[in-house]
């Protein structure tokens, strides 16, 4: 499938155009995406192994800000950035979410894992705790916000299987 970022109207959903062109930078097969805090878009390259940044204006780009491997970086699925400035990174091979520093890439710590079984979306809720879904395995996984501590199985059954996404609602 096409290695691309597509662009299109915030109002009117039309498409502008290709802003990160297809395998810039080495993207392959991108899985999530985040707007930094310096507004540069963010990338996570499936097949690659690695998060690329690229100018948050004109799609350009910029670099490899964690490379293939750091940390044991394997197949990274999605990422977000938190008011603490830190980039979350969901590392699926791996089975777990690893924190890197929001403005040089470096690794900081492995934040959360445990019970993750091909972890695919992480999400802070409202309650400041971190989720994350763990598909091999069937269920969304809650974790200490602040120190990455494990608290529980949050959500399973009900025909939750292979689960790739979250959100929480109002």
């Amino acid at each position: 499938f096409p290695s691309k970022i597509l662009r299109f109207n915030d109002t009117t959903g039309a498409f502008i155009d290709d802003f990160v062109s297809a395998g810039s930078g080495g993207l392959d097969q991108p899985l999530g995406i985040a707007i930094g805090p310096e507004s540069n878009l963010y990338v996570s390259s499936r097949l690659t192994n690695n998060v690329l940044r690229y100018d948050g204006k004109t799609g350009a780009f910029i670099d490899a800000f964690i490379p293939a491997g750091t940390a044991g970086l394997n197949l990274p699925h999605d990422l977000v950035f938190r008011p603490d400035g830190n980039l979350y990174v969901v590392n699926a091979n791996g089975g777990n979410v690893l924190r890197f520093n929001g403005t040089t890439g470096a690794f900081i710590d492995v934040f959360a894992s445990g019970g993750l079984s091909a972890p695919t979306a992480l999400i802070f809720g409202p309650d400041g705790n971190l989720y994350v879904s763990s598909s091999f395995n069937d269920r969304v996984l809650r974790f200490n916000g602040t120190t990455g501590a494990f608290i529980d199985i949050f959500a399973s059954g009900g025909g939750l299987s292979n689960a790739q996404g979250l959100a929480f609602g109002p």
